[in-house]
């Protein structure tokens, strides 16, 4: 007698060398058993992209608060720089404005797209 070969694939299916999958006690296939009547067990749910989703939203919000607060924190910087790296940066910032042509009220909006 020549004995079959089956595999266990990753989802823990059974499937022989014919692609059957429905086995009864002795381990050959079933032909009792009609793929309608067998019953499945509940496949695992894949929470990847609920998860995913989840920590874009928490990132987009976590960066949403500090917005408002870029103005205010660049006017303090400006006043109570002691180490000169707001000026340095700030030269670099009215350069660049001064190549593209905006007027200098952007300065303020270049530098906190420079620093996001």
């Amino acid at each position: 007698k020549r004995s079959k070969m089956v595999v266990t694939l990753r989802s823990h299916a059974k499937k022989d060398a014919n692609g059957n999958s429905n086995f009864d006690y002795a381990g050959g296939p079933d032909e009792s058993s009609s793929p309608d009547k067998k019953h499945k067990s509940p496949e695992k749910k894949d929470n990847t992209t609920l998860v995913v989703f989840f920590g874009l939203l928490i990132d987009l919000l976590a960066f949403t608060l500090i917005l408002p607060l870029f103005p205010s924190l660049i006017s303090h910087y400006r006043t109570n720089d002691t180490s000169g790296l707001f000026n340095f940066l700030e030269s670099k910032i009215e350069n660049f404005r001064a190549i593209v042509g905006a007027p200098p009220e952007f300065n303020t909006v270049l530098f906190g797209g420079f620093l996001g």
